[in-house]
């Protein structure tokens, strides 16, 4: 199938060359037929006027760039330059004289014609009109609405959509809802709305009672520049569903460059609510953060609250990103130096350390610093369990296991857990974690089991240098 498809292409593009050059060779062929029925009186003119269309045409059928041109303009030009030529060389006053004429004037009015309707968008919105038909008419729609972006029929329309939104804007009062989320999604990051076309988009989505209806509305209006739209926009942050407000997101800071001072504080007020503490980071799906945005959220993070947690969390996501795309030098060094510098947030560090953990790159020195008892407990557990991770035996190893024993002494259960963990795996010690299991909430019976385990492997070895060490002065005392 798929060769018969290339072979299709390969056809469709040698006729399409081929008619093109023949309607191109018209002229050329006509003034030539005029110079060979009237040779006998010497026709200088004629001559002349053939040699120069074979030298426009040839320039033409050789110039790569007029391939890629519509065909309208040089038709129009070599047409009207033959006649021209004929008019004053042709002495012959005949039927084939007036065929010819009428060809080469005819021709370049049609296709004038032709290329003005195609330009006026006529055919596409009558494409659109019967798409838009179709949809309204569709019965079978995926079980989740937003997939409506990826259906060939919402692709083809928002295609035809280009000149005007007409088409899409006369399906948001379907009673189907339906219909309502494949018009918008035809509509997705559109940038040229007529006026009058955006607000009634807006409108829509803060009217709109079903939450996907407001989150395709909302993915409508994501390549706006008007900054009274953009601030309506970023309200939808607080929205009451998650899923608008990751709509809202992807809208608003897929180009934060410009937009980032008109919707600071929006997003400030969204990371600092507890209500959205769950929402995870607020990054749009294969995007990277601005500087500007950068400097903000780090400057959030020495904050106190929630918002410190929700900046730090979006940093982590962005640099992880960022690291995935373009892991140079300059940025692990510089990661680096974030991490290692006591003055910067403890929050995060700690997602800095867990980014350099995942790519890799955290070298010696900085694992041992990392060591230092002085340094946030979630750190030295990253640091623990990526020195525990190298197969080679070195003098951190030993530091690292007596770090997870003093980790497994603190009074925090998390800590505790995530000791274990890693204990379990880089150790292979049973504590009662199950394989491949999450670990158990901190204040279930399993895991005060774990806990307890985890305290009695800690204080083995210290038991016996205890007891060891009774034993001798007993001895010394005898």
């Amino acid at each position: 199938m798929a060769a018969f498809r290339s072979l299709a292409n390969i056809f469709d593009a040698l006729f399409h060359s081929a008619g093109r050059s023949l309607m191109l060779l018209v002229p050329t062929a006509l003034l030539l037929a005029a110079t060979v029925r009237s040779w006998d009186q010497k026709p200088w003119l004629l001559m002349g006027g053939l040699a120069f269309q074979i030298v426009i045409f040839a320039t033409m059928y050789f110039s790569a760039r007029s391939w890629n041109q519509p065909i309208g303009p040089s038709i129009v030009t070599l047409y009207l330059t033959a006649v021209a030529w004929l008019w004053f060389g042709d002495g012959i006053n005949d039927s084939f004289t007036h065929l010819s004429k009428g060809l080469l004037i005819g021709i370049p009015i049609v296709v004038f014609g032709y290329q003005t309707l195609i330009e006026s968008g006529a055919p596409v919105m009558r494409r659109a009109n019967g798409l838009a038909s179709r949809l309204g008419a569709r019965q079978e729609w995926p079980a989740d609405l937003l997939q409506c972006r990826a259906l060939p029929e919402v692709k083809a329309f928002r295609a035809t959509l280009a000149y005007d939104a007409a088409p899409a804007l006369a399906l948001l009062q379907h009673p189907r809802i339906e219909v309502r989320v494949a018009a918008l999604s035809a509509l997705e990051f559109r940038k040229d709305w007529r006026p009058g076309q955006a607000e009634l988009v807006m409108q829509i989505a803060q009217r709109a009672e079903d939450p996907i209806v407001r989150a395709a509305a909302v993915l409508a209006l994501g390549n706006l520049e008007d900054r009274m739209m953009i601030e309506a926009l970023a309200q939808f942050l607080n929205d009451p569903s998650r899923e608008v407000r990751r709509a809202a997101v992807e809208a608003l800071l897929w180009e934060s460059e410009q937009r980032w001072g008109w919707i600071r504080f929006a997003m400030r007020r969204t990371m600092s609510d507890p209500l959205f503490k769950d929402d995870g980071p607020l990054l749009p799906e294969g995007q990277l953060l601005m500087p500007e945005v950068v400097k903000d959220l780090t400057a959030w993070c020495a904050e106190k609250g929630l918002i410190s947690a929700r900046a730090a969390e979006t940093l982590g996501a962005h640099y992880n990103r960022l690291m995935c795309e373009q892991a140079d030098p300059a940025l692990v060094a510089m990661l680096r130096q974030q991490l290692a510098d006591p003055q910067t947030p403890a929050i995060l560090r700690l997602e800095l350390g867990r980014v350099l953990q995942v790519h890799q790159v955290l070298d010696q020195e900085l694992l041992e610093q990392m060591l230092d008892p002085g340094t946030p407990a979630t750190l030295r557990l990253i640091a623990c369990e990526t020195i525990l991770s190298q197969e080679k035996e070195t003098l951190l190893r030993s530091v690292a296991v007596s770090g997870l024993k003093d980790l497994a002494r603190l009074p925090n259960r998390e800590i505790a857990l995530g000791s274990a963990d890693v204990v379990q795996r880089r150790l292979g010690v049973d504590l009662g974690i199950g394989l491949g299991q999450p670990l158990p909430p901190a204040n279930s019976k399993q895991a005060g089991d774990i806990v307890r385990r985890l305290a009695a492997w800690a204080n083995h070895d210290e038991d016996l240098e205890q007891s060891g060490a009774a034993r001798s002065g007993s001895r010394w005392t005898i």
